[in-house]
């Protein structure tokens, strides 16, 4: 068993209104005495006592941001009390309230002897640990550096780590990022947009083509059927106007040759043409639709010379 008795000594602290504060709640004294006792050298709160009420001691001071110490006793006759005269006096005496006096309430509500006379404390603690008090909040230490401060929100006194400046630092890492997304983004649907509307306007001219195929295949069906070769529209059964969204008209000319006019506004604003041309090849009507002033990047596969699509 550890028989050695310690002192317990708040060293000069640098007076802050947080530390004097988180002092004068520690002993329940007020600013004017906790800004006293920071601005000494050195003051032994705790005298001749055990070590693990020391210790207690120790944790709960520097928590609250002061500079302490625990120092062991060396020779018993150093710290023998001193002889207090006895004076006789029968009236009611105001209890003392100076921090040097015995009657100073701990921190975190423990019977713990606080006088100057030696003795081990009573402990209402149950604890298995006797040397963890039990009221630190885990968040409370330092993540750098370990040490016990006053406040999960508090910068630490001895490694200087600011909760709030990280904030402040993630905040504006995580704006910069946005604004750098951001103008990707920009940058990306400026440059892919063109691309992408010259794609749905090639895809919607294609489509309405089908008519002038289906047209085609009309008139192919009605020169089987009846070996005329038709010079308009209404000569092969078909309407006097065929039209789509695209398509301004697809007539059949002579020889059964079929022109699509397509919509200036559909493209570039001129209105351009795709044209059908019949042909007998070996028994069988074979169609070209090389010619015509369309575009060669709005025509259909079979529409463009192979060197091109080459």
């Amino acid at each position: 068993m550890d028989n050695k008795k310690y002192n317990v000594t708040i060293l000069q602290t640098p007076v802050s209104e947080s530390v004097t504060t988180q002092l004068s709640k520690l002993f329940k004294i007020s600013p004017e005495k906790s800004q006293k006792i920071l601005q000494k050298e050195s003051f032994i709160i705790k005298k001749q006592t055990d070590k693990i009420t020391a210790e207690k001691f120790h944790k709960a001071i520097t928590a609250a941001g002061v500079n302490c110490q625990i120092n062991e006793v060396i020779a018993e006759e150093e710290t023998a009390l001193p002889e207090i005269e006895e004076i006789e006096n029968t009236a009611k005496v105001k209890p003392l309230t100076d921090i040097t006096r015995p009657d100073i309430t701990p921190l975190h509500q423990e019977n713990v002897n606080l006088s100057l006379q030696s003795g081990a404390p009573e402990k209402n603690n149950t604890s298995s640990d006797p040397t963890k008090i039990n009221d630190i909040n885990p968040e409370n230490f330092c993540p750098q550096c370990g040490t016990i401060r006053a406040s999960a929100d508090l910068a630490c006194i001895h490694c200087g780590y600011d909760p709030e400046e990280l904030k402040k630092s993630k905040t504006k890492t995580t704006l910069i990022r946005t604004a750098i997304i951001i103008l990707l983004l920009g940058i990306g649907i400026g440059i892919g947009f063109p691309f992408y509307k010259q794609y749905v306007k090639r895809a919607q001219i294609i489509e309405d083509l089908k008519l002038a195929f289906d047209t085609r295949n009309k008139v192919t069906e009605f020169i089987q059927k009846t070996n005329f070769w038709p010079n308009q529209n209404i000569d092969a059964d078909l309407n006097k106007r065929i039209s789509n969204r695209s398509l301004k008209s697809v007539v059949v000319g002579n020889n059964a040759v079929i022109t699509a006019t397509l919509y200036g506004h559909v493209i570039d604003g001129t209105e351009q043409t795709l044209i059908f041309t019949p042909n007998i090849l070996k028994g069988r009507i074979v169609w070209n639709c090389l010619k015509g002033t369309l575009k060669e990047e709005f025509r259909p596969e079979i529409c463009v010379t192979r060197t091109q699509q080459e």
